[in-house]
């Protein structure tokens, strides 16, 4: 299953794909821990099967402009 992560201030989206259908998981970030959102996320999409997961992320790039 390929799973896309894109963390952000606010939200954390993933997107992935499960029985050839597009699905779409919106979470809250955990600022104080980032990675928190992702594994949280990751645990609502069934692993079952092994995962393809690619991760982005603006929260630096955010801090840096303001």
């Amino acid at each position: 299953m390929r799973v896309a992560i894109d963390t952000g201030g606010t939200f954390t989206d993933c997107v992935f794909l499960a029985d050839g259908h597009m699905h779409v998981l919106k979470l809250f970030s955990t600022p104080r821990d980032p990675s928190q959102a992702v594994i949280d996320g990751l645990k609502q999409i069934d692993g079952s099967e092994s995962l393809d997961v690619r991760h982005g992320t603006t929260v630096g790039t955010n801090t840096m402009l303001e």
